[in-house]
């Protein structure tokens, strides 16, 4: 088995569901976790559209993460040995008789409730149902067994905690575990009264040899509450709470098909290009729904984090990035354009598709604002269990909206040269710290970055150097640019000219000569202070590329929608690094 001593840049989908998500399963998905494995593989698979479709280059790593809520459902449902088979919930359920508005209106009415309310019918009390979930987790752990190839492909076991909020609000977490070692029950909103229950509950049972790691997404939906000080219940963080969550809560899920989580214009630390995959707009007062809240943006959590670690506090909110597709259609990894397959049966008449393209969903808005969806890359030893896991946890990752574009960063003690360096890499690992590390000390550290485009995906454009920090108990962020395709430098205020990039949106052929297959700098901070608590990432930037919208409309040959753009400027995040007095 290979493997990499100065470490591998390794692509996967940690948010996938299948048909065993109930809400999936009313959808019409019956493809199961095994096909879906087979689909991250690279194999061609017959998706609930009917569209036969194939991941144009395999994952390297995967997890499914069906709703853990509906397990005991799945089991008894879809199992015709089981006695609750023939139930009226059972029928309803494989056959449904409600049309979607309805069963969501149902079901946000009844599932914000903490516990989530079982059904009577197939269970008679709480140890019934925990039963009944137990053999589609078991199911689930064997089925990442199967497809788990140490070397080639790595099957992560996991699932996904789902807790909602009224207005379709989220508190979601995607649950994954390090070996074959893994908790009893898939603790999910069916176990627990708020958040800090949920971390309290799966710390108790996850015991070594057993280690999992937890990763919020859709915090966008989170109606602020997923980064506020209070739990969902107005109830107050213990130092105790906060630890559980600063061990579990590695990582964010910063961009998925339901939008990007970093910052939005007009709310809290936000800059010129953080509106990418927004759905909602800015809230007018606390406690709205529907709205964006400050306190459900990684941007801002990062720097509270950072402002109560000055104050001699935990921080809680100590996250790497990543991305993932947050796919109901069990594709794991299917984030190209120009093969939007969730959608393909639409496409087969000019009609369907201005249906689609005009219509609404009923949780999110319209369907046509959902984004591809994102990928998560870690940087590790193997393309092992242990080796991506400990990746992840160490936070030595990054995000992408979609393209599988590669972001390396480090801090610390680096020469300047080092982009021309055939031994950086080594002097990287030695005198530094690699993406989701922390640097110390009274010096200015330097920084390295370098970015590799995705060959089948738009050039590079820029690399964005993203600081937040503390100064006189405010919170403060500063973006610039630090390298530039082109041989275009910074001006004045830190930022290049716009890129000379364009696309022609009725063939949507590219015309990105302008930017790079590579960009590579090493910066320091100007406004350096050896006393300041502050973090550091970097954002890079692709060439503008057709959105999915726009192809989808002209191959169907209608109009594309007007108020959704024909472009999109894709991109990748780093993990922060850390700087502590």
């Amino acid at each position: 088995m290979a493997r990499f001593p100065h470490r591998e840049a390794f692509f996967g989908d940690l948010h996938v569901h299948t048909s065993w998500s109930t809400d999936a399963f009313f959808y019409g998905n019956r493809v199961g976790p095994r096909d879906a494995w087979r689909f991250a593989q690279g194999e061609a698979v017959r998706l609930p559209t009917g569209i036969v479709a194939q991941l144009a280059v395999p994952l390297d790593f995967a997890a499914i993460t069906d709703h853990a809520e509906g397990f005991d459902r799945i089991g008894m449902c879809t199992d015709p040995d089981h006695p609750k088979y023939g139930s009226r919930t059972c029928e309803d359920m494989r056959n449904p008789q409600v049309d979607i508005d309805e069963f969501f209106a149902r079901a946000l009415t009844r599932f914000v409730q903490w516990p989530r309310p079982r059904s009577a019918e197939l269970c008679a009390d709480l140890d019934a149902c925990v039963a009944a979930a137990r053999p589609t987790w078991r199911r689930t752990q064997a089925a990442a067994d199967e497809f788990d190839r140490p070397g080639r492909f790595t099957a992560l076991i996991g699932y996904e905690f789902t807790g909602l909020l009224p207005g379709g609000g989220m508190l979601h977490r995607n649950v994954l575990f390090r070996g074959a070692h893994v908790t009893q029950d898939a603790i999910s909103a069916n176990d627990v009264v708020n958040q800090a229950d949920f971390f309290r509950q799966l710390d108790a049972a996850c015991r070594p040899p057993c280690e999992v790691l937890t990763i919020p997404h859709n915090t966008n939906f989170s109606w602020g509450l997923m980064f506020a000080d209070t739990d969902r219940d107005g109830s107050e963080y213990t130092e105790a709470d906060l630890e559980r969550r600063l061990r579990l809560d590695r990582l964010v899920e910063v961009t998925q098909r339901k939008g990007s989580s970093e910052c939005q214009l007009g709310v809290g630390a936000a800059d010129e290009d953080c509106n990418l995959g927004i759905l909602f707009p800015p809230c007018a007062a606390e406690g709205q729904t529907g709205c964006a809240h400050e306190t459900s943006f990684v941007r801002d959590a990062l720097l509270d984090g950072i402002d109560r670690k000055s104050r001699g506090r935990i921080n809680p909110f100590k996250l790497g990035m990543i991305g993932s597709t947050d796919t109901h259609q069990s594709d794991p990894g299917n984030t190209d354009a120009r093969r939007h397959s969730r959608f393909a049966h639409a496409m087969e008449t000019p009609e369907s598709a201005r249906e689609l393209l005009a219509g609404a969903h009923p949780l999110a808005g319209p369907w046509r604002r959902f984004s591809e969806g994102g990928l998560a890359g870690v940087w590790a030893e193997a393309n092992t269990r242990t080796d991506i896991f400990d990746a992840l946890r160490r936070r030595e990752a990054f995000a992408t909206s979609g393209s599988r574009l590669r972001i390396r960063f480090f801090g610390g003690d680096l020469p300047a040269d080092m982009g021309a360096r055939e031994d950086a890499l080594e002097i990287a690992y030695a005198r530094g710290v690699a993406m989701g590390g922390d640097l110390e000390g009274g010096d200015p550290p330097t920084f390295w970055v370098r970015a590799s485009q995705d060959p089948d995906a738009a050039t590079l454009d820029r690399i964005q150097a993203v600081k937040g920090w503390v100064e006189a108990g405010e919170h403060r962020h500063r973006v610039w640019d630090v390298a530039c395709a082109g041989g275009r430098e910074p001006g004045e205020d830190g930022r290049c000219a716009p890129t000379p990039a364009s696309v022609d949106t009725a063939t949507c052929e590219r015309r990105d000569d302008a930017g790079a297959a590579e960009l590579d700098a090493t910066f320091t901070d100007p406004a350096f202070q050896p006393d300041q608590h502050a973090f550091y990432y970097v954002r890079v930037m692709e060439n503008p590329s057709c959105r999915w919208t726009t192809w989808f409309a002209n191959g169907a040959g209608v109009p594309p929608p007007d108020d959704v753009p024909l472009t999109v400027r894709n991109r990748g995040w780093s993990s922060a690094i850390w700087r502590e007095p």
